[in-house]
């Protein structure tokens, strides 16, 4: 499902995919398993330099790369990089401003216009389009947007779909969960520590199927869009079939590598999760 249309054409895609194919072979980190692979990175790169954001925020920066792929995108605006362990860092920029504190925590004051937030932390995204619209941002990338049937966190996908979200260990419903988790709160408060990654939306809960979502969605969002793979494998990277009922994807941007440069997009092919850009009206 889409919702309006990008500030980009289909064409204009696949006119940069030669140059950041080059860029992407100078990437620092040459093993970011746990992070971005080339056809997530090759959408952050590609929205980030056709937006030229005043401000990029990165929410979770795992080993930095996507640091470093924002300053490729975008050499001159300011970029904030929050991560709540910043202990993983590989690449450290010297124009960049860390912070271990979550984005909602951050003071976000006078927000420009031409500003670009990336997630990238197996949040609700839901919740964090709810508090970007409250501060002010308007420009989002989500990394998490994971079909119905997988992923560890509440996606766009998700919501669209009116699937809910089921956790891998959903006992946290529970009464008693709930009655731990407040009691966890106030003591957090006793000790001084933020009880921010103790509110529901840091944790897995289940969320029902609904129709709720998708209609608020449609409501506020100006756009929203699933950037297409460069190529689709046979098998998704959950080792299932790749089909249109239960993983619809947009038409792959190649059907079959032209260059030798291409090779890169092939290998990493299945670690797309249906990446998306989000423009709150």
């Amino acid at each position: 499902m889409n919702i309006g249309e990008p500030p980009w054409s289909r064409a204009e895609i696949l006119e940069h995919i030669d140059e950041f194919a080059t860029i992407y072979d100078s990437r620092p980190i040459k093993d970011n398993i746990g992070g971005m692979k080339a056809p997530h990175m090759f959408a952050v790169w590609f929205i980030a330099k056709h937006l030229s954001p005043d401000l990029i925020v990165e929410s979770g920066i795992w080993k930095g790369q996507s640091t470093w792929l924002l300053e490729q995108a975008c050499p001159r605006p300011k970029l904030v990089s929050i991560d709540l362990n910043l202990g993983n860092r590989q690449y450290i920029s010297d124009h960049a401003i860390y912070s271990d504190n979550d984005f909602a925590e951050q003071e976000w004051l006078d927000v420009p216009y031409r500003a670009l937030v990336f997630f990238d932390d197996h949040q609700n995204a839901y919740k964090r389009l709810q508090q970007c619209k409250w501060f002010g941002f308007t420009h989002i990338i989500f990394d998490d947007n994971y079909p119905i049937s997988q992923g560890d966190c509440y996606s766009l996908k998700k919501a669209f779909a009116n699937a809910g979200f089921e956790p891998a260990h959903s006992q946290q419903t529970s009464a008693n969960s709930n009655i731990l988790s407040k009691i966890q709160r106030r003591f957090s408060r006793l000790i001084g520590v933020s009880p921010i990654s103790l509110t529901p939306q840091y944790d897995a809960v289940k969320i029902r199927p609904n129709d709720i979502d998708s209609r608020v969605l449609e409501r506020h969002l100006e756009i929203y869009y699933e950037f297409p793979p460069v190529f689709m494998t046979n098998k998704t990277r959950w080792g299932d079939d790749w089909d249109d009922v239960s993983y619809p994807t947009p038409e792959p941007l190649l059907e079959k590598p032209t260059k030798s440069t291409h090779e890169t997009f092939v290998d990493e092919a299945m670690f797309y999760t249906w990446i998306c850009y989000a423009k709150i009206k």
